[in-house]
């Protein structure tokens, strides 16, 4: 079950990476309303929302490969979308409206941290794997 967890978000990852290093102002417009003009903006976009994805992707499959490491895994689901969570919580505290993206990518990872919490209190080390 905890590798099947962190295969799916790896899954995620890969998928919102890659539209994200081909297709930015696509999907920048979809979920934002707007796209960044200048160059510098769209690197940084790409590099973070296409590369880092992919690279955490790439970091959640290898991990969920080996029964020694899945429950690094499970962890890092937690902590990777737990920080987004958070950081997401703040944006909406500070700077007030969002658009229903933004609620439902809160909603997404408040759950992917309750059920990875689930998921290492059904199985509470890998030995039991």
């Amino acid at each position: 079950m905890q590798a099947i967890l962190v295969r799916a978000v790896a899954v995620v990852f890969l998928a919102y990476g890659t539209v994200f290093l081909f297709w930015p102002e696509t999907f920048l417009l979809r979920q934002l309303g707007e796209v960044p003009i200048m160059p510098s903006a769209m690197i940084d976009v790409r590099a973070t929302y296409g590369g880092l994805s992919l690279g955490l992707a790439g970091l959640l499959f290898k991990l969920g490969a080996q029964p020694t490491t899945v429950r690094a895994g499970v962890w890092a689901v937690i902590l990777v979308l737990g920080g987004m969570a958070v950081g997401r919580c703040y944006g909406l505290i500070v700077d007030g409206s969002a658009n229903g993206f933004m609620y439902l990518y809160l909603a997404l990872e408040i759950l992917a941290v309750a059920v990875s919490f689930v998921v290492l209190a059904l199985r509470p080390s890998f030995h039991q794997e």
